[in-house]
């Protein structure tokens, strides 16, 4: 009983905060002391759904630089990642990659305006995307490192010494071997760059507007409508991506017995 009891106490303290996003998000009348609010309306939803108000368009633009960093970060950091695992200063190489992570995060923002600034990519979304994978990248190549070990090597060397070409080796062997640790990767990136607030704020220069961006935004301003509705629209992802990653725990155990009870 007490288990039970804790259980639906935990299961309660994290949905809170989504239920109350939700309900903010609905909410046309909400005023003290009322614990619930007076008058509900969809109004923002229907208006993201028809992309009849300024959401529609900040979406999609987030949508569209996070899934671009995603591919790059992801793609280089594959191939990267090769040649520093495979480096004798591996160790050394690994630790420059860490510096963007231990850099303060307004130290380096100001660094890349400046750079930014000469190179004329401020305020244009390629200078908000190579901001952000600096990050992205950097993680990419950190994270794919572990999966070239000895053994990968040494099945690369017998697939070279049974006729596959490069392009074969790549595709058809490597590719393969590291799909799941590259959709975490890939996944991972998008999020790196579907949270970034301060990057876009500062690179962006207020002309690129992204979700994160939005959502401070519409906050300062009064509006917790919107506010609850951006951060709802921020949450999406990793939402999905949990539960989709249950259905996949659950088929691949399923999959698990079935070969077992074979």
């Amino acid at each position: 009983m007490m288990r039970r009891i804790l259980a639906w106490t935990l299961c309660g303290s994290l949905l809170s905060p989504l239920i109350l996003l939700v309900v903010l998000s609905l909410a046309r009348h909400w005023t003290w002391p009322r614990l619930l609010p007076a008058e509900l309306q969809a109004r923002q939803w229907q208006d993201l759904i028809a992309d009849a108000s300024t959401l529609g368009p900040i979406v999609l633009r987030s949508l569209g630089i996070g899934t671009g960093v995603a591919i790059l970060a992801t793609a280089l950091g594959f191939f990267s990642s090769r040649s520093v695992a495979r480096h004798p200063r591996q160790g050394p190489l690994l630790a420059l990659l860490h510096l963007p992570f231990a850099v303060s995060p307004v130290v380096l923002g100001v660094s890349l305006l400046y750079l930014f600034l000469r190179l004329h990519l401020a305020g244009h979304l390629a200078g908000v995307m190579l901001a952000h994978l600096i990050f992205a990248y950097a993680y990419a190549v950190i994270l794919l490192s572990g999966f070239w070990t000895p053994k990968m090597r040494a099945l690369e060397e017998m697939a070279v010494s049974l006729g596959a070409q490069r392009w074969q080796l790549w595709l058809e062997v490597l590719m393969p071997l590291a799909r799941p640790l590259l959709l975490v990767c890939l996944f991972q990136a998008f999020m790196i760059s579907w949270f970034d607030y301060a990057l876009t704020l500062l690179i962006g220069d207020g002309q690129i507007s992204t979700l994160t961006v939005a959502l401070y935004q519409y906050f300062s301003s009064g509006d917790i409508r919107l506010a609850a509705t951006c951060a709802l629209l921020l949450l999406a992802p990793p939402l999905l991506a949990l539960l989709m990653n249950q259905r996949l725990l659950s088929a691949t155990v399923v999959t698990a017995l079935e070969a077992h009870g074979g």
